[in-house]
């Protein structure tokens, strides 16, 4: 027993509902639910009854959300005072997402390298915390991070976003494919080709684009297979032959020569990345290191990378 798993359980009895109850978590669905079976698990007993057309509470689930309601709640309350009392004499958490962490972070070390006693008390230090988006999201929301580096999201009650750069979709592709000699590559393009891109569960918000996008071009779903990690995607299109498909900013961290990149000129939008921020945030701190963040990001020249 965690308290993620009776947040996600109080989350089922407020919404009966998994899947509103994951939005409001910002966390998959199947998450939420294993959360909820493992506590059932623990507990000895059902917590709800769920059907194809609704979710209840078992009497015993009920009693058991009104027990732990107020503690929880109180938990919650006592992290956010906290926190704010803390805020003067602790590290900014930075979460990042890996693959933006390794190509922001060094400069941002550069930026706000902490030499001095005055400048920890001007800008304070920071931290990175390696997370995806949906995870950043959540502890963005609760406050367990300052800032979230990430790709594009949607609006969402409680965060703030800052767009700190603008880059394409790109394929892939090895120099020697014929794809390489184009300026720009068309999805239409690649309907006969085997397709890689990284992991959905990343950032179901920018999957979804995605997805869309390959539907409309008309790609099979049989042709895109999943690749580990965004670092290992390159490797994969040098040895097998194959298209990947990616945000722009993976030109940037390429090792291999024999792999170039091309944009994709009917993708329905340009990826952003963002550093977000719960909306109430009021330190100055904050505010100094997304500027410091959007500096580092303005500064890389993607068009240099795809020619």
């Amino acid at each position: 027993m965690n308290l993620r798993q009776m947040e996600c359980f109080l989350a089922v009895a407020d919404e009966l509902h998994f899947r509103r109850a994951a939005d409001r978590l910002r966390l998959a669905p199947p998450s939420v639910s294993e959360a909820v079976a493992s506590l059932e698990r623990s507990l000895g007993s059902r917590l709800v009854e769920r059907t194809s057309r609704r979710v209840q509470l078992t009497p015993f689930g009920a009693e058991f959300a009104a027990a732990i309601r107020g503690p929880i709640e109180a938990l919650h309350q006592a992290h956010r005072t906290a926190r704010l009392r803390s805020a003067h004499h602790r590290d900014l958490v930075v979460a990042h997402t890996p693959e933006l962490g390794q190509l922001i972070l060094p400069g941002l070390v550069d930026a706000w390298p902490g030499a001095t006693a005055a400048d920890d008390e001007a800008r304070g230090r920071w931290r990175p915390v390696p997370m995806h988006t949906p995870e950043q999201l959540a502890a963005v929301a609760n406050g367990e991070v300052d800032v979230g580096l990430c790709w594009s999201v949607p609006e969402q009650p409680g965060i703030a976003s800052a767009v700190l750069g603008e880059f394409p979709l790109v394929a892939v592709v090895q120099a020697a494919d014929p794809l390489a000699s184009r300026r720009e590559v068309a999805l239409t393009d690649l309907r006969t080709r085997q397709i890689l891109i990284t992991p959905r569960a990343d950032n179901p918000y920018l999957e979804s684009r995605l997805q869309a996008d390959i539907i409309r071009a008309g790609i099979p779903r049989t042709h895109i297979e999943e690749v580990g990690r965004y670092d290992e995607l390159a490797v994969h299109v040098a040895t097998r032959g194959h298209v990947g498909v990616h945000p722009g900013p993976i030109a940037f961290t390429n090792p291999l020569s024999t792999v170039v990149f091309r944009p994709i000129a009917d993708a329905s939008d340009r990826v952003r990345i963002c550093a977000i921020s719960h909306a109430e945030a009021r330190d100055g701190s904050i505010a100094a290191l997304i500027a410091s963040l959007r500096s580092i990001v303005g500064s890389l020249d993607i068009d240099d990378k795809l020619m």
